[in-house]
């Protein structure tokens, strides 16, 4: 299984090589804000590819922030959840009392 995952990397590395040797075009990333007409910020010219390359990363990174923070809502869930059941069963246990086991117990026996 290891072997497919290493040739699953290569072809994505060979595609990303393919990517950026035929996509060599410079461009000029320009931010204008609009109520602030003399002010915008602007990147000398780069190729397109690692505008691209940029551009997919920070989407993947943005969307691992999001899932660790849904991650975490999800645990902290979970610890609620556990303790509400833990708290629950030791009601449970106190309502039954210590006399209640032994004589169903004595029940079944007959």
């Amino acid at each position: 299984m290891k072997w497919v995952k290493t040739l699953f990397w290569m072809v994505i590395f060979f595609f990303a090589i393919i990517f950026s040797m035929q996509n060599q075009d410079r461009v000029t990333l320009r931010l204008g804000l609009y109520p602030i007409e003399n002010y915008h910020w602007e990147v000398p010219k780069v190729p397109l590819f690692v505008v691209v390359l940029c551009s997919i990363f920070f989407g993947i990174l943005i969307g691992g922030i999001g899932d660790l923070y849904r991650r975490f809502l999800l645990k902290k869930n979970l610890r609620q959840h556990q303790k509400t059941i833990e708290r629950l069963e030791k009601e449970i246990q106190s309502l039954r009392g210590p006399g209640l086991d032994q004589a169903s117990s004595l029940n079944r026996d007959f």
